[in-house]
C-alpha cells in the first residue's frame, strides 16, 4: 500500500487558505456579504476562527481573496493547447463572449463595490484587486495580440493592452449584471453582444480600416 506524502508546512497553510476562501464564497454566495459571519466560513471551512485570522484580516480581505481566485486565467490555458492560431482565436473570442455567465461573481463584485463607497479600506481592497485583474487581462491579451496579424494589429490595441482589456472588462461585468435578473431567451444575445466588442477591439488593423471606408 503506497503512504500517502505527508504535507510540508506551507503546503498544509495554503490547503488550509482554499478550504477557507472556498467556503467564504459559498457562503457569500447564499447569504450575501453582511449575513455570512466569519464563525460561519471557518466551521464550514471545518477550522476554528483562529485559522480564519491567522490567514486574513477580516472578512472583506476573505471576499478580496475569493474575488481574486476566481479572476479568470482560462485566456493562459487556451494559449497552451497545440491547435493552430486560427483556432486559437476563435477559443479565446468564445472564451470572452461567456464570462458574463460568472453572474454569482459579478453579484459579489456589486455588493463589494457598495460596502467600497462606505468605507475606505474596503475601497483599497478594491482597487487591489481591480489593479491585478486589469494586470492578467492585459497580460494575457498582449499575447494574443501579438499572435492574431502578425504586427497588423491596430495600434491602440497592441500598444496599449491594458486599454482593450479594461473595456472587455467593462462589458463582462456590464452584460454580467444585466442578466442577472433576465429572462433565457436573452441569453444569446448577451453572448453576441460580448462577441462583437471584443472581435471589434481586437481586430487586425487592416479589417478596421476596410469597415471605416464603407
Amino acid at each position: 500500500m503506497k503512504t500517502r506524502r505527508q504535507l510540508t508546512r506551507e503546503e498544509s497553510k495554503e490547503v488550509t487558505r482554499m478550504r477557507l476562501i472556498e467556503a467564504a464564497e459559498r457562503l457569500f454566495i447564499r447569504k450575501g456579504i453582511d449575513d455570512a459571519s466569519v464563525d460561519e466560513i471557518s466551521e464550514a471551512a471545518g477550522y476554528s476562527g483562529g485559522a480564519f485570522y491567522s490567514n486574513f484580516d477580516d472578512k472583506e480581505q476573505s471576499l478580496l481573496a475569493v474575488l481574486d481566485h476566481r479572476i479568470p486565467k482560462a485566456v493562459d490555458d487556451v494559449f497552451q493547447q497545440s491547435f493552430d492560431r486560427s483556432a486559437r482565436i476563435s477559443a479565446v473570442g468564445e472564451w470572452f463572449s461567456n464570462q458574463w455567465r460568472l453572474k454569482d461573481l459579478v453579484a459579489l463584485r456589486m455588493e463589494f463595490s457598495r460596502r467600497a463607497t462606505r468605507d475606505r479600506a474596503v475601497r483599497k481592497h478594491l482597487a487591489e484587486l481591480r489593479r491585478r485583474e486589469l494586470e492578467t487581462y492585459a497580460g494575457s491579451l498582449s499575447r494574443f495580440l501579438q499572435s492574431r496579424c502578425d504586427g497588423a494589429i491596430d495600434r491602440v490595441a497592441a500598444d496599449r493592452p491594458e486599454v482593450v482589456a479594461l473595456v472587455l472588462l467593462a462589458v463582462a461585468h456590464g452584460l454580467g449584471s444585466l442578466a442577472i435578473e433576465a429572462e433565457a431567451e436573452w441569453e444569446h444575445t448577451y453572448t453576441e453582444a460580448a462577441k462583437l466588442v471584443f472581435d471589434r477591439m481586437t481586430a487586425p488593423k487592416s479589417l478596421t480600416e476596410d469597415k471605416s471606408q464603407c
